[in-house]
């Protein structure tokens, strides 16, 4: 996988049925636990994905998140900070509610050019744009499929609001640290968090106004007939997580025996309203159309994630299999701290093995290791979990191998070693502060 010389796609079950043989696992075995078993075993983040890309392209073809992007350029005038932070934050919000290299296309052939036509250089505006991924990323309950498949929905979830704001924290200091403002200085810390603060109150204000001017329009405006969308349309990346809030606070989270609702279901729930939201408001006349069209497309959107799925769930299977656990455990075992805080360390200053496909990548051998891990004794699931959460920021900002870091580099010049040079400290510095959140909460 790190040579390119096998895609991820295949790399995966090749190394689950090679781990099967390596172990003695029985064929039958294999067949059942590993080829079925595993195929089936992320069945509901799977389902998170299909509805998360289902809502992702209804964002899309409604033009709700051209029209973010769009408003957030039209807000920040000419001033380099504020085009970086406002640009920013709308490509963190449009990512709320989707994911996958189109959106990045997309959005980043909107957003990379405005901001190097106001000064700032291709490697901080690349670096910027894989910051409001990230941090739009970790506020994209999709986004967590992996972690709620070998981790459960709860502990993953614990991790939720604790990612986005380590993120929007890290994202706001490279603003302040590397835009430099009209004059070309860079900027001081009070005239950089007086733009900021303007920019963040600039934004609900236009969205408040044209909620209200929605409800005082005619019926007609609705279907999409003036260039201007609905401003009521513009909240509709947000509403998935409305709605998870909301049936967390009057059901809760918890087994459905108790009358309690599991998170994924909620999210599916979440996603499914929010695109009717989204299609009513910019296109109610086409609601079946858009819906329909948007399901298929957005399968074959993450048709490629979906079966890295299935592999992911093969490694796992075939990882914590009882002939695989025999030879594995012990080996991980004398490589690993055995304590909880040694393992934060070892997690703290071994972080980049999350970069190129390495073994704490969860999109590669990493989720065979945390599904073992979850098996040993000496460190609870829900600390593994923040854990891997934290190394993640490495792999999800700065691995070189990422289809998005790709494109990225490409369409603004700037070398993939560059950028990693560039935004590897930050993606560091999200890490430390996760990991010092797990080892003061768990």
């Amino acid at each position: 996988m790190v040579l390119r010389l096998l895609p991820t796609l295949l790399a995966l079950p090749l190394l689950a049925a090679w781990i099967a043989f390596v172990a003695g696992m029985p064929f039958v075995s294999w067949l059942n636990d590993v080829l079925l078993g595993g195929a089936l075993r992320l069945a509901s983040p799977i389902a998170l994905v299909i509805f998360g890309a289902m809502f992702a392209r209804v964002i899309q073809k409604t033009g709700i998140s051209d029209s973010i992007i769009k408003k957030a350029a039209e807000l920040s005038g000419d001033q380099p900070v504020s085009i970086a932070f406002l640009l920013t934050a709308a490509t963190v919000f449009v990512f709320s509610g989707m994911s996958g290299l189109g959106p990045v296309i997309m959005i980043g052939s909107i957003t990379l050019p405005l901001m190097t036509g106001v000064g700032i250089p291709p490697v901080d505006a690349a670096a910027l744009f894989l910051l409001a991924i990230c941090t739009g990323g970790m506020a994209n309950i999709a986004g967590y499929g992996t972690y709620i498949g070998i981790f459960g929905s709860e502990a993953a979830l614990q991790y939720y609001l604790p990612g986005v704001f380590i993120a929007a924290l890290v994202t706001c200091i490279y603003i302040i640290k590397n835009i430099s403002s009209g004059n070309g200085e860079k900027n001081t810390l009070p005239a950089a968090m007086k733009e900021i603060l303007s920019g963040i109150l600039s934004l609900p204000i236009t969205l408040v106004k044209a909620l209200a001017g929605i409800f005082t329009s005619a019926p007609e405006g609705l279907i999409r007939k003036q260039k201007e969308l609905p401003g009521a349309a513009l909240i509709s990346p947000i509403l998935p997580l409305a709605v998870i809030v909301i049936l967390r606070l009057t059901n809760g989270f918890g087994l459905p025996l108790m009358g309690q609702i599991d998170p994924v279901a909620a999210a599916l729930f979440g996603f499914v309203m929010a695109s009717l939201y989204a299609t009513m408001t910019v296109c109610p006349g086409k609601t079946i159309n858009v819906l329909t069209g948007a399901f298929v497309e957005g399968i074959q959107d993450v048709a490629g994630v979906l079966f890295l799925f299935i592999g992911i769930g093969m490694l796992i299977a075939a990882s914590i299999h009882p002939a695989s656990i025999a030879i594995l455990q012990p080996l991980i075992g004398s490589i690993l701290p055995s304590g909880q805080n040694g393992l934060l360390l070892f997690f703290a200053v071994f972080a980049p093995a999350a970069l190129y496909r390495g073994p704490l990548n969860m999109y590669g051998m990493g989720a065979g290791i945390a599904a073992i891990l979850t098996g040993l004794s000496f460190v609870p699931p829900l600390a593994l979990c923040g854990m891997f959460i934290a190394v993640g920021y490495l792999q999800g900002l700065a691995d070189p191998t990422n289809s998005h870091n790709t494109w990225i580099s490409g369409y603004t010049g700037v070398d993939t070693g560059i950028i990693l040079k560039r935004i590897l400290p930050y993606a560091w510095v999200m890490c430390l502060l996760m990991l010092a959140y797990v080892w003061l909460t768990q």
